[in-house]
C-alpha cells in the first residue's frame, strides 16, 4: 500500500474543502470560520501566498493542494475550442505551459506538501501518461494522490489504484450533468465496497443529497461563494438545495462593498460549516441505526 503524502486523519470522514486562492482566503479571513481549504498551484503566486498556507497549517487548518491541471486544461480548451475531456486525454507535452506548471508544482510540494493535508497528482494525459508522470514524481520523493477519471480511464484502472493507494481523487464530476454524476457516484460507491479503507475525494462537488446516498470521504468546490458571485443564498434540507433567497432580500451593501463583501464571504464559510456538520450527523445517524437494526432479534 502506497501512503499518499501530507498530514491527514483517515478517521475524519465527510470533509468539504473550500476551493479558492490563498489571497482570497486571506483577504476575507476565511480560516477563522472554516478549517478545510483547497488551493491550486496556479493560484499560489508568490511568497506571501506560500506563507499563508504555512501559517494556516501551523494553526491546525487542513490545506489541500491541487495540481493546477484543471486551470491549465481549461485554458487550452478555450484557446483551441475543445472540450475539457478532450484536453485531459492529450499527452502533457501537447499543452502549452505544462512544463512550467510541473516545475512550480514540484517546488511547492517540496516546500509545503508534507505539511499540507495532501497534494493531488498532475493528472494530465489519460491513464498511461498519468502513471508515467506519477512515477516521475515518486522518483523525486513525492507521493501525490492519484486521480481517476471514470469517463476516460476505464474501470480496471480504478481497481489498479484502489489496490495500491490509500487515497484517490475522482474526476469527471465538475462539468457533468446530474444524471451523469449520479451514475458515476453510484458505480464508484458499489466498487468501493471491495476497498472499505479507501479514501475517495471527489473533485468539483459541493456537498448535496448525492453525498448522502453515495457517501464520499471528501469533496471540494468553489461554489460556496455563490453568495457573492451570483447573489444567491441557497437554503438546504439534508444537503439538498430546495430554494434560493432572492437577490432583493439578500445582497451585500454596494455602498460599503469592501466591508460587507468580506462579511458575506465569512457568512458563506459559516454556512458551509453547518452543512458539513449536517452531513456528518446524517451519516452517523444512519450508521447507528444500521448497527441497532443489526443487533435486533430476527423475530422483532
Amino acid at each position: 500500500m502506497i501512503n499518499t503524502g501530507g498530514i491527514w486523519n483517515p478517521k475524519e470522514e465527510n470533509v468539504y474543502f473550500l476551493a479558492t486562492s490563498p489571497a482570497y482566503h486571506e483577504a476575507n479571513n476565511v480560516t477563522s470560520y472554516y478549517d478545510h481549504i483547497l488551493c491550486a498551484v496556479n493560484e499560489i503566486k508568490n511568497a506571501k501566498d506560500e506563507q499563508f498556507i504555512i501559517d494556516a497549517v501551523n494553526k491546525g487548518k487542513k490545506v489541500f493542494i491541487d495540481s493546477g491541471v484543471f486551470w491549465l486544461t481549461n485554458q487550452h480548451a478555450r484557446a483551441n475550442k475543445m472540450t475539457m475531456d478532450e484536453v485531459l486525454a492529450l499527452p502533457p507535452d501537447a499543452l502549452d505551459g505544462f512544463g512550467a506548471l510541473f516545475d512550480k508544482y514540484c517546488r511547492i510540494v517540496k516546500e509545503i506538501g508534507e505539511k499540507a493535508w495532501g497534494y493531488i497528482e498532475i493528472d494530465q494525459g489519460g491513464m498511461h501518461n498519468k502513471i508515467k508522470t506519477r512515477d516521475r514524481l515518486h522518483g523525486l520523493g513525492f507521493n501525490p494522490i492519484p486521480v481517476y477519471h471514470p469517463l476516460v480511464d476505464g474501470w480496471d484502472y480504478f481497481d489498479y489504484l484502489a489496490e495500491r493507494y490509500d487515497r484517490i481523487c475522482l474526476g469527471n464530476i465538475v462539468q457533468a450533468d446530474n444524471w451523469t454524476r449520479k451514475r458515476i457516484l453510484a458505480t464508484i460507491w458499489e466498487r468501493r465496497r471491495k476497498y472499505p479503507d479507501l479514501w475517495i475525494h471527489c473533485l468539483g462537488l459541493t456537498p448535496n443529497e448525492f453525498c448522502l446516498g453515495f457517501p464520499l470521504s471528501s469533496c471540494d468546490s468553489s461554489s460556496w461563494i455563490s453568495t457573492v458571485r451570483w447573489m444567491q443564498m441557497p437554503t438546504r434540507a439534508c444537503l439538498k438545495a430546495w430554494d434560493n433567497i432572492e437577490e432583493k432580500y439578500f445582497r451585500y451593501d454596494l455602498e460599503d462593498e469592501s466591508k460587507s463583501y468580506r462579511k458575506t464571504v465569512q457568512m458563506s464559510a459559516t454556512s458551509m460549516r453547518a452543512d458539513l456538520q449536517n452531513w456528518r450527523r446524517y451519516i452517523r445517524d444512519v450508521e447507528e441505526t444500521l448497527e441497532c437494526d443489526h443487533r435486533m432479534p430476527l423475530d422483532v
